[in-house]
């Protein structure tokens, strides 16, 4: 759990970014991301892309994170916000297998 320093902190890295994401989520939430199709994920992206850009402060000056998700991103034409969800399922897939969410 964040404490409330970190919560304020803007995020430097998408491991920082999508962690952050993940604690704000409810079960159900996880559990839904974490089954989700393709198709779906590309929705939910559309939908909460420019919640997170403004969240985050990507184009506002937070140059360590832009700088973390296009590090990490070998198409350069890639939204920053995409890449962080991108994360978020991934962190969701790898934890699946230890997580018993029913």
């Amino acid at each position: 759990m964040m404490t409330e320093t970190e919560r304020h902190r803007r995020p430097q890295t998408v491991d920082e970014a999508a962690q952050r994401l993940i604690s704000d989520l409810l079960v159900q939430q996880l559990k839904a991301l974490s089954r989700m199709d393709e198709a779906a994920f590309d929705d939910l992206c559309d939908t909460v892309t420019p919640t997170l850009l403004d969240e985050f402060e990507i184009w506002e000056g937070n140059d360590a994170l832009l700088s973390s998700c296009y590090q990490r991103c070998a198409d350069d034409c890639a939204d920053p916000a995409r890449i962080i969800l991108n994360r978020v399922k991934e962190i969701l897939r790898d934890f699946n297998g230890y997580l018993v969410i029913s």
